[in-house]
């Protein structure tokens, strides 16, 4: 425009090869850069996938179970998961056990001890073991930390039945899970800078993103080692991107020999080692899911009449991973001796064993 609106106005009506304006020459030609060439040997390349198909293998097959296996795999994972951490808490606890503790079966490994009865309280960790060497003060705080493996327990469980439940939707929310976990609770600004970080990295693979906000938070002031808030709340953030997952993520489940390499390393092998591990927990579960899957296929092999209540004992026994006589009988509302002729009817059928090895308030788990 040149500012006169008359010769504005005329210029409209100007045609084009008869304008005085010179255009400026093209420049000289510019080839495209190549789109840069991706890194086919990253370190965390093979990791990533090998944990993406693992954990989608877990959640696929979940997903195509029947509700009984679903439900018991999710109940023996949480126990898996709890005996996984305090096994790395440096106490030994089998997941019997502590599914028998969390039943009540079982009380305190403390009084156990002073009475001489511990065997009868960690049966299935103990085993037949002829001599016992455990100080009362370790006892003790095998207690506090068992107390604090079925937190953990319960809570990953109810992980993946309660849609609704958001763990680290805000500092209050992060607040009452730490409390619900019995962790060490950091400052408020500690909480808030650590879900800023978290937030930032929300376009990042799910499983990266839960990995780097566990070692984030185990690098907050204070944290111990052995604390298991980082790594629940990195599997609160992977079950974010899709709270209809029929399976929280694994981790602690993994072999022991995954656990110790994450204590040596840093930095981008300590992801691929985090990646190792959940692969290795989602193997772990996939395992289990197959036993359950074999043993309901046992069971619909049992030759059973109209009234018989031998599918419904079944059903109890994929579901919980210890089933009592008690619990049968109530569950099912038939009499304990009704209920420990089902129960004598599966152990014949080899689907379940007696775990404690007691003449009383005996305990069943799959064979």
């Amino acid at each position: 425009m040149s500012g006169d609106p008359k010769k504005d106005e005329e210029s409209w009506f100007t045609p084009v090869w008869e304008t005085e304006e010179e255009l400026e020459p093209p420049g000289p030609f510019r080839a495209r850069r190549p789109a840069p060439e991706p890194d086919y040997d990253h370190l965390l390349l093979t990791p990533l996938a090998l944990a993406q198909d693992a954990v989608a293998r877990l959640e696929a097959k979940v997903e195509m179970a029947s509700e009984a296996v679903a439900e018991g795999l999710r109940a023996r994972m949480s126990y898996l998961e709890a005996a996984g951490w305090l096994r790395h808490a440096h106490f030994s606890v089998h997941p019997w056990d502590l599914a028998l503790r969390d039943a009540r079966l079982t009380a305190s490994y403390g009084a156990a001890l002073h009475a001489d009865r511990l065997k009868t309280a960690l049966p299935a960790t103990l085993g037949r073991e002829a001599g016992l060497d455990v100080a009362p003060s370790v006892a003790v705080r095998l207690d506090i930390n068992a107390n604090q493996a079925l937190r953990l327990a319960r809570l990953w469980r109810e992980l993946a039945e309660i849609r609704s439940w958001r763990p680290v939707a805000g500092l209050e929310t992060v607040r009452k899970t730490l409390q619900s976990l019995g962790c060490r609770m950091p400052e408020d600004a500690e909480i808030s800078d650590w879900l800023a970080f978290v937030d930032a990295l929300k376009e990042k693979t799910a499983l990266i993103r839960a990995g780097r906000a566990a070692r984030n938070w185990m690098n907050l002031a204070g944290v111990e080692p052995t604390d298991p808030a980082g790594f629940f709340l990195a599997t609160c953030l992977w079950r974010e991107k899709s709270a209809r997952r029929p399976i929280p993520l694994p981790f602690w489940s993994a072999p022991e020999m995954h656990h110790l390499r994450l204590t040596r390393h840093f930095g981008l092998q300590w992801m691929a080692d985090y990646l190792d591990t959940v692969a290795a927990a989602a193997i772990v579960g996939l395992h289990e899911l197959e036993r359950l899957r074999q043993a309901e296929e046992k069971g619909r092999l049992l030759s059973t009449t109209a009234r018989s209540r031998l599918p419904d004992a079944m059903n109890c026994v994929l579901r919980a991973p210890i089933v009592t006589v008690n619990s049968l009988a109530k569950t099912l509302d038939v009499t304990p001796q009704a209920a420990l002729g089902l129960l004598r009817q599966l152990m014949t059928a080899g689907i379940v064993r007696e775990r404690t090895g007691r003449a009383s308030w005996r305990a069943f788990a799959l064979a």
